[in-house]
């Protein structure tokens, strides 16, 4: 076995399939992101409405809870990851 290949992929096919995958993400990351963006921005000014959120506040409590989730992310995106003590 090569120590620079996966073991499940001996020939380097299936290293190559994944930069490949990886790569589509990269490319598709910033309008995925601009588009969950103006999505929890939407979702936050729905909330704002009381006449909105009545409705589910009476008939889809758990959705509700659900949007005002979303409406409280603060930054959509991989965040860094705490130091351990």
């Amino acid at each position: 076995m090569h120590a620079d290949r996966p073991a499940d992929c001996p020939d380097g096919k299936g290293t190559a399939s994944l930069q490949t995958q990886v790569k589509s993400v990269e490319e598709t990351y910033g309008i995925d992101n601009l588009h969950l963006t103006v999505a929890r921005g939407y979702v936050a000014k729905l909330l704002a409405n009381t006449r909105i959120t009545r409705w589910p506040s009476y008939h889809r409590q758990e959705y509700l809870g659900e949007f005002q989730k979303i409406a409280e992310i603060e930054a959509i995106g991989p965040q860094p990851e705490a130091p351990e003590a």
